[in-house]
């Protein structure tokens, strides 16, 4: 059986499941901002612990621009009525009276690709839809982006930027990709190997539907090589991949926007991907994928563009039913630019699959480092509430080893979960410099497992679990300070396994009687003398 068979027989039952998740979500009645309160309208300083600007809307002439007078009717069905030209028309008169506001007003509307000018504010208006339509030729011409970390033409996004400066999409107008068609010709072609594309250059490559490949669905909101940008207020419903995806682009801010992707296939939310100085805060997800994700690219292709993520403060935001495997603010798994300086600080994680995830492998090569995250609350998380994964396709995977360090996660509480913590090290190299302090992690089945990790330090961390709260695999000076484990095991929650594991050290909390030691673990290598007590 082969592959596109495989994938139209599995469609139906995927598609089942994903509107039985949405059912579910939408009969809990869960509110959207049920944790997070009122949005201020005022963009609180930033202070993250690295140096970056601080952001301010971007502003422009009072002048507005409504599609109406360019000749746009309401949709009933009619193709006619499609407000795409008129759009445009309102886009253009604006950019050459020097800029302002667009406004697609209160109604209902039929549109294919809008594409913005700098200098102009696209303002989906309080009671708008714009339904985006299902005819894949209202997409063309293709247009640069990123697909998956690797560079494609491709049909254009729903929304897409080039190029500009001073730019806003804003609004509390709903815009609805209408994903259907595109889930299903996706399913029906599915994508070429990513990993051999990012080896050919891009004007040769078979990838996107400019090399005439099938199947790459674009993502709903794109901006690419832009600067000084705001996305605010609008709600977003069944893009046809990811959301709003940010490509090397710079000072950019993301509020209020509410994203409901559960139907779809690989519906990640917010994507900063290449780009810096970038603010997401007060937002709400329901996503098919990651909620907030960190992205700089994938393999030999982003290695040689070498162009990070970095200067990113993530705030104010929760996650609810987010599915497919995924988390609420993840890292990777495309980290070949680097990701670096970024702060995420309260949030609140509810059914998510994952809660912190970090997700690379061999080939990606570069440094993720300098990650800073506070504050968060998980509950009923599926598989891992804090989760290190340097196998992300499997340990088959070739190529330079990334590097993982300086990592500081702090004041996190974790209710229900299987596994609460899993930092996953490759062998060649392993994850450094990882602090987690006020943890507190209550009914989970499974605790923590560390494996290849050096110089970890875990302060004021508690663990209840019903199987063994702690698994210490080949990791090298590990600080327990208050550390307190509690199961439901024989023999001392906390296990030490590998010929390489070391300089294992229990100030408080854990005693030496809690400690289980593998085969050919000394119970020298806790509490060792330090160079200068042996002094």
């Amino acid at each position: 059986m082969n592959s596109s068979t495989v994938r139209r027989l599995t469609w139906p039952l995927r598609r089942l499941q994903t509107l039985l998740a949405a059912a579910v979500l939408i009969t809990a009645g869960l509110p959207a901002a049920a944790q997070m309160g009122p949005v201020p309208q005022d963009i609180a300083p930033l202070n993250p612990p690295f140096e970056m600007p601080q952001l301010k809307r971007p502003t422009f002439p009072n002048k507005s621009f409504n599609i109406r007078d360019f000749g746009a009717r309401e949709m009933n069905n009619d193709r006619d009525n499609m407000i795409t030209d008129a759009v445009h028309q309102a886009i253009d008169a604006a950019h050459q009276a020097g800029g302002g506001r667009v406004v697609i007003p209160a109604g209902k509307w039929l549109s294919g690709s809008i594409h913005l000018k700098s200098n102009i504010n696209l303002h989906i208006a309080e009671g708008a839809e714009v339904l985006f339509s299902t005819d894949k030729d209202d997409y063309l011409p293709v247009v640069p982006q990123r697909h998956e970390g690797v560079e494609a033409y491709n049909y254009a996004p729903m929304i897409y930027a080039s190029e500009v400066e001073n730019v806003a999409l804003t609004g509390q107008g709903l815009l609805n990709a209408q994903g259907d068609h595109w889930w299903e010709w996706f399913e029906e072609h599915g994508a070429p190997p990513r990993a051999k594309m990012t080896q050919v250059p891009l004007s040769r490559r078979g990838w996107g539907k400019g090399a005439g490949v099938e199947g790459m669905r674009p993502s709903f909101i794109v901006f690419w090589k832009s600067k000084d940008i705001l996305v605010e207020g609008v709600h977003l419903l069944d893009t046809p991949m990811w959301n709003v995806h940010l490509i090397y682009s710079e000072n950019i801010i993301v509020r209020d926007v509410d994203i409901n992707s559960l139907r779809a296939p690989n519906g990640d939310g917010v994507v900063v991907d290449s780009s810096k100085n970038v603010l997401i805060e007060y937002n709400h997800f329901q996503t098919g994928d990651d909620a907030v994700v960190l992205k700089s690219g994938m393999n030999e292709e982003a290695l040689e563009i070498d162009i990070p993520s970095e200067n990113v403060v993530v705030r104010h935001f929760e996650a609810k039913n987010v599915r497919t495997g995924s988390g609420g603010v993840v890292f990777g798994s495309e980290t070949s630019g680097g990701l670096r300086n970024i702060y995420v600080h309260d949030a609140y994680f509810d059914g998510s699959d994952r809660g912190i995830r970090f997700k690379t492998e061999r080939g990606r090569g570069n440094v993720i480092e300098n990650i800073y995250i506070r504050d968060v609350t998980m509950k009923n998380i599926t598989y891992e509430a804090i989760n290190f994964n340097s196998f992300y396709t499997g340990p088959e995977a070739t190529g330079v080893a990334p590097t993982v360090r300086n990592i500081d996660i702090r004041n996190v509480t974790i209710d229900t979960v299987p596994t609460a913590i899993s930092l996953i090290g490759l062998p060649e190299k392993w994850l450094e410099n990882i602090t987690l302090s006020n943890i507190k992690v209550t009914n989970a089945e499974m605790g923590a497992r560390i494996v290849r990790v050096k110089n970890l330090v875990m302060n004021d961390v508690t663990i209840e679990s019903d199987s063994l709260a702690m698994t210490v695999d080949d990791s090298y000076e590990v600080h327990f300070n208050n550390v307190n484990l509690s199961d439901n095991v024989s023999g001392g929650p906390l296990r030490l396994e590998g010929r390489y594991t070391g300089a294992i050290y229990l100030n408080g909390g854990i005693s030496e009687e809690d400690v289980q030691l593998g085969t050919g673990v000394s119970e020298e290598v806790i509490n060792p003398e330090t160079p200068e007590q042996a002094w």
